[in-house]
């Protein structure tokens, strides 16, 4: 995306939260959901897998003032009772400053996965701190045993290839490192923050897992889609495109930016069962 059409996005996404909000005010916050967090269970038959595998996928946690370490904590404890063997986490761990990523890892830390820990960081990783917060954020991540998959992939030892590629608006994706040495016909789930580069992702044969559009945060029509513009193609729940064998499932995620209000797009843990096919 060029640096004036972002502009006008950010511009416009502005305009919107100020109008959302004025409605949420509006409508009355017995209707705010940004406190609860429903589990959404999803069945992944997958050729190649030797062995089940339980995976949970954390998105958007935006761990700030409006996002408190309490909430996080409860996400954790939320998740460990699910008994993944994986855990999935897809970015936006904080939103304008890194101070907030070690109050954030410190409750991640308390994850309970015998697989591992997996992430990728989101856009607003990388834009905190004035567009440097990505090593500190990385940093307090590997602090606490979470793997991070920049542009790489691993191998598990029931044969899935988890495979991690990078935030197509901060980061620097590259596909072609990401999938190397993944075999052709392998089971492979990949792990990006924004939807947006399932166009190209769509071409490889695996289940990709994104976050970034909150279902919208505060889901309302018409409004919702001139928020997300062209992400709103993908706001959340299961997709796929003609030209390619690729799936996508994008999560609500479970924290908020800019308004600490949830309308319609309830905070959401990710629980995939995947079984041999």
């Amino acid at each position: 995306m060029d640096p004036a059409e972002k502009r006008r996005l950010y511009s416009r996404r502005r305009f919107l939260r100020g109008l959302a909000a004025l409605g949420a005010l509006a409508i009355g916050q017995e209707f705010d959901e940004r406190m609860r967090i429903q589990i959404t269970r999803h069945m992944l038959p997958m050729r190649g897998l030797r062995a089940p595998l339980r995976l949970a996928q954390i998105s958007d946690l935006h761990r700030s003032w409006c996002v408190e370490e309490s909430f996080i904590a409860r996400i954790v404890e939320e998740t460990n009772t699910l008994q993944p063997d994986v855990v999935a986490l897809t970015g936006d761990f904080v939103t304008i400053t890194s101070e907030y990523a070690a109050s954030c890892v410190s409750q991640l830390d308390r994850l309970r996965a015998p697989l591992g820990l997996y992430a990728v960081l989101g856009n607003h990783d990388y834009a905190c701190d004035g567009r440097q917060g990505g090593p500190a954020v990385t940093e307090a991540l590997t602090g606490a045993s979470v793997q991070m998959l920049t542009n790489r992939s691993l191998r598990l030892d029931n044969g899935l290839f988890l495979v991690g590629v990078d935030d197509c608006w901060m980061g620097r994706p590259d596909l072609e490192a990401a999938f190397r040495g993944v075999p052709a016909g392998a089971p492979a789930l990949t792990l990006t923050h924004n939807p947006g580069i399932f166009r190209d992702l769509c071409a490889y044969d695996c289940v990709t897992l994104a976050g970034h559009t909150h279902g919208g945060q505060i889901d309302l029509p018409l409004v919702t889609q001139v928020y997300l513009g062209r992400h709103s193609r993908y706001k959340a729940g299961w997709y796929r495109e003609g030209r390619g064998p690729g799936r996508l499932y994008v999560s609500r995620g479970l924290g908020v930016v800019g308004i600490p209000l949830r309308i319609r797009a309830t905070p959401e843990i990710a629980l995939f069962d995947l079984t041999p096919a």
